[in-house]
């Protein structure tokens, strides 16, 4: 049996308890999701290089080092000296992209 076709059915199947599994599910899905599960954890990229066999450290940069919303969140909390009274609300992904893109 194809890995292909396994892939598909074990998505088709685990779609029914998930529904934001994407419709098209592939090797290289897989593959780049647990690259940038590495990334996200803080594993160096010259190290998910190695593990992605890439010979150029541009290939692995250019594809799977991006910061996603929820490290740059983590980033500005680590930037951000303690506050004494608590934030009543969470910053939303809306205000997040705001922040974001002021220069």
């Amino acid at each position: 049996m194809r890995v292909t076709l396994v892939l598909s059915q074990a998505a088709q199947s685990a779609r029914q308890n998930c529904p934001s599994i994407p419709g098209h599910i592939h090797c290289h899905l897989l593959r780049k999701t647990k690259a940038m599960d590495l990334y996200q954890q803080g594993i160096p990229l010259p190290v998910i290089m190695r593990l992605l066999g890439h010979e150029n450290a541009s290939t692995t940069s250019a594809f799977y080092a991006f910061a996603t919303l929820d490290m740059m969140r983590q980033a500005i909390t680590k930037a951000t000296p303690a506050i004494s009274v608590p934030v009543t609300e969470p910053l939303t992904d809306e205000k997040l992209q705001a922040l974001y893109s002021l220069r």
